[in-house]
């Protein structure tokens, strides 16, 4: 009589993986990890070019505001300025108008005499 074998059907047959020897191993690592430090360089380097440009934004934004308060200062003098020359246009205007009823006066009492 010949026995039959019974295979589980919920076994699985494991794969085995064969290892490379150490010393493929190691160079693989080693190239990793060159890898790896010249991503880090260049990370660096980018980090390093965006703290540049943040700098020279921000000097660029001090120096805009520098002028942007100059200019205020400038507005604010000749608001001033004008304020001050709209009132000395208003009483020459004003002075103007006496001398024009002064002038009616005069022509006035110098007609008034010429008749005489």
């Amino acid at each position: 009589m010949v026995k039959k074998k019974v295979v589980n059907k919920n076994f699985v047959k494991k794969k085995v993986v064969k290892k490379a020897p150490v010393k493929v191993q190691k160079s693989m690592i080693k190239e990793a990890l060159l890898d790896i430090n010249q991503e880090i360089s260049n990370i660096n380097k980018d980090r390093k070019n965006l703290d540049k440009q943040i700098s020279s934004s921000a000097i660029s934004i001090d120096k805009a505001r520098e002028t942007q308060k100059q200019l205020q200062e400038k507005i604010a003098n000749l608001l001033s300025r004008e304020a001050s020359l709209k009132e000395k246009n208003s009483k020459l205007a004003t002075k103007e108008s006496q001398l024009g009823d002064r002038l009616a006066k005069i022509e006035k009492i110098k007609s008034e005499l010429g008749g005489i």
